[in-house]
């Protein structure tokens, strides 16, 4: 039978709108950052940076730890002491390159985090930005250098040096909260306190060893303290931190253009006016901001047959020599689609299947997985159409899994390609309780095993907490393994599906059965289970 494939433009994808509400939510943050010039030369009292970093910190640290009651644990102390020092330690840069230089100035130095950011986040996640949000990236920094810089404007060393040295620290900040992202059951706002408190502890000592107090304090620098504490500090950082952990490093830190941006508005409300390079320059920060939420369109494959119009899948299954990834490549595979064997050591198909391609990944590799997924001129596979997520460690670990689950999320978001999950029944809720996870029910999970469950169900939260990505997070039954293909299986959606005898367990060929069948027919649902049943699946 004649078959062809042309390729199709593309669209650009805009975001959904609970990705919508998330950045909007996110630019709040450096919204209220955007204030900090004008407070800074209107309302504090000058040469007391130290002390005007410390105000914005300790206090809210602290109220947020009394507020959540939650302490790091693990190697959760060190890590929250290098975010706090990296998000938080470097705020008097910033009250320093305000006072030392125009804001315009120190506006510009800041909207080249971006930039900063794209550089650490390959070394770091090594994630290689997209063409598209670089060049953004840098236009974002010539809109903001025409809209704040003049022909007046000076440049004080120590003021440059200070204004590099916060935008560093910053962009550090961002890709580590991104790479580490929070422990299991900790919030934004969590997260926040203890950096915070970090920051401020840090500052303390500092402060009072080469500032101190400053002499006076007015009404109008206690109204400051208060406003850059709360709103520009525990309210913006817990909605910062929680935009970092659902939007891709690529969207969340073009937001910081806001921060100028809103320094230019409160100036014009102020009496001061733009000029036409400066009106342009605004256009061109804004439009900058905007394009990096949305992903660049790519060439979708549109294959045709003499009788019908049909798209032939190409699959990645990362996790290709597992128990689930290996046999999800031989149904796809015998189904006629094309699969991409992604594992760290990849094996030869053993009958030299032409429909399937292995290609040697990392999953903690983000660049590696994107090109993979991409397409890749050196194996000469296809861009894939979706994407099987069936990564395990033994002995587990949850950072990792979490970690490799954001990234493949973040990824497929950006290339329009569907995820399936295979993820754990510890996400699953008991069925004779339907407020009781499996993952914290002794009748299904022995205490030698809740690390393991545990693991499953912060998988879970990574999903769900995701907004741009299109996933579905298959949970197996409470058994799973190898066994015989019968096709025959029942799907359910949250809650563990048991046979009349009480057992739950599926073979692990019929859950590949099961994972094609959903690729080829998705349903609605996010979050699926299934277990064996006597009788044929029929879809629905």
């Amino acid at each position: 039978m004649h078959s062809s494939t042309e390729r199709s433009p593309g669209r650009l994808r805009t975001p959904t709108p609970s990705q919508a509400a998330t950045v909007a939510l996110t630019a709040l943050a450096p919204a209220s950052w955007g204030t900090t010039y004008v407070v800074t030369t209107e309302l504090l009292p000058p040469a007391h940076p130290m002390f005007a970093g410390l105000m914005r910190a300790l206090p809210a640290g602290l109220l947020a730890l009394a507020l959540t009651r939650v302490l790091p644990r693990g190697d959760w102390w060190w890590k929250a002491a290098l975010l706090g020092v990296l998000n938080i330690g470097g705020m008097p840069l910033l009250f320093l390159a305000a006072e030392r230089l125009p804001g315009g100035v120190a506006a510009t130095l800041g909207a080249a985090q971006p930039l900063l950011v794209a550089g650490l986040a390959v070394a770091v996640l090594h994630d290689r930005p997209t063409a598209w949000r670089l060049a953004w990236a840098v236009i974002g920094v010539v809109g903001v250098g025409l809209v704040v810089l003049g022909p007046a404007a000076r440049l004080d060393t120590v003021g440059v040096l200070a204004g590099l040295g916060h935008t560093a620290t910053m962009a550090g900040g961002v890709v580590l909260t991104k790479r580490w992202g929070r422990p299991a059951g900790v919030g934004p706002l969590t997260l926040a306190g203890w950096q915070l408190t970090v920051g401020g502890l840090l500052l303390l000592p500092l402060t009072f060893a080469f500032e101190g107090a400053p002499p006076g304090i007015d009404a109008g620098a206690v109204c400051g303290y208060l406003w850059l504490g709360s709103m520009g500090g525990l309210i913006a950082y817990t909605l910062w931190f929680r935009g970092i952990g659902r939007l891709p490093v690529g969207a969340s830190a073009p937001l910081v253009l806001l921060s100028p941006l809103v320094a230019t508005v409160i100036g014009i409300a102020l009496g001061e006016s733009l000029s036409l390079p400066q009106t342009l320059g605004f256009a061109l920060a804004l439009a900058a901001l905007l394009a990096a939420q949305l992903n660049p369109p790519n060439l979708k494959r549109v294959s045709m047959t003499e009788n019908s119009m049909t798209q032939n899948m190409t699959i990645a299954v990362l996790g290709a020599t597992g128990m689930v990834g290996s046999r999800v490549i031989t149904e796809a595979s015998a189904r006629g689609h094309r699969v991409l064997a992604l594992s760290r050591k990849p094996e030869s198909p053993a009958s030299e299947d032409p429909n399937v391609t292995p290609i040697a990944v990392d999953a903690n590799d983000a660049g590696a997985v994107r090109e993979a997924l991409a397409g890749s001129a050196s194996t000469g596979a296809r861009p894939a159409d979706a994407l099987v997520l069936a990564v395990r460690t033994f002995p587990v670990d949850q950072e990792f899994l979490v970690g490799a689950t954001g990234t493949a999320l973040d990824i497929a978001a950006e290339l329009g390609i569907r995820v399936l999950v295979v993820g754990g029944a510890g996400a699953l809720r008991s069925p004779d309780d339907p407020d009781l996870l499996i993952a914290d029910n002794p009748a299904y999970v022995p205490a030698e095993l809740r690390t393991v469950a545990a693991a499953g169900t912060a998988q879970l939260r990574t999903c769900q907490a995701h907004s741009g990505a299109d996933w579905v997070y298959l949970s197996p039954p409470a058994l799973l393994e190898p066994g015989a293909r019968t096709g025959h299986y029942r799907r359910g959606t949250d809650t563990l599906l048991t046979a009349p005898d009480g057992r739950s367990w599926i073979s692990a060929e019929d859950l590949a059965v099961a994972v094609v069948d959903h690729l080829e027919t998705p349903g609605p649902d996010h979050h699926i289970t299934i277990t064996h049943h006597d009788e044929p699946h029929l879809p629905t």
